[in-house]
């Protein structure tokens, strides 16, 4: 039997750029997500991918509609506990890699255990190097490392909060081909391993070919979930 574990209703999401015309970036989205699944969020830019993606997160709110956590909508919830269901609940990886340059390979992994105050697991963590190949990095700066190790670090500290859903923004935008289809292959077994659910925007319909459900947007409108 599947649990759900996100969903969303009539999500709507308006910005006002000035004195520009309203954009309608979102119009509303009804989704499920499944605990364990893996989804891949595709459409030409500007069609909402990256907004939904950053609403599901709570990095972003709604301009109306709800994201469902727990039977819970999680923006009905006080500013504190929408930063705990960010630390705790998501794990972010972004096309930018976004480590912080100051700090070593191991101390950006576990940068969301030590903003929530909590000790890192490290019968938890080592296995979750291991299948990134890392674990010989994690001394070392950011500087020093390939775009590859870069983004495998970034996936690392996705996962180091034990988080149940994994949202991704074009986490191979900035590798080469080959670099990003074995980044993805590490990405999938980490969460087919963990039991995560894993929820990814691309433009690379090979990447998106892989998901275990296709969603499609076009102008801010779910047009096919396959």
């Amino acid at each position: 039997m599947t649990e759900l574990i996100l969903q969303t209703k009539d999500l709507r999401k308006t910005y006002h750029p000035g004195t520009v015309q309203a954009v309608e970036a979102l119009r509303g989205i009804h989704l499920d997500f499944e605990k364990g699944r893996y989804y891949a969020i595709i459409g030409k830019s500007g069609c909402g991918k990256s907004t939904l993606l950053h609403i599901l997160g709570a990095l972003d709110t709604p301009t109306a509609g709800q994201v469902i956590c727990a039977g819970e909508d999680v923006f009905g919830r006080s500013r504190n506990a929408l930063a705990a269901f960010r630390r705790r609940q998501i794990g972010f990886v972004f096309q930018s890699y976004n480590l912080l340059q100051e700090h070593t390979v191991l101390e950006n992994i576990l940068m969301p255990l030590h903003l929530d105050g909590r000790d890192a697991d490290e019968e938890y963590l080592h296995p979750i190097m291991e299948m990134l190949e890392i674990e010989g990095l994690v001394h070392k700066f950011p500087s020093e490392l390939s775009g590859g190790e870069q983004q495998r670090v970034a996936i690392a500290r996705a996962l180091s909060a034990k988080p149940a859903i994994v949202l991704a923004d074009e986490p191979t935008g900035n590798l080469d081909p080959a670099t990003g289809r074995h980044t993805l292959a590490l990405m999938q077994h980490t969460m087919e391993q963990l039991g995560q659910t894993l929820i990814l925007v691309t433009h690379d319909m090979d990447i998106a070919e892989k998901a275990h459900v296709l969603i499609r947007i076009h102008q801010g409108e779910i047009v096919d979930v396959t």
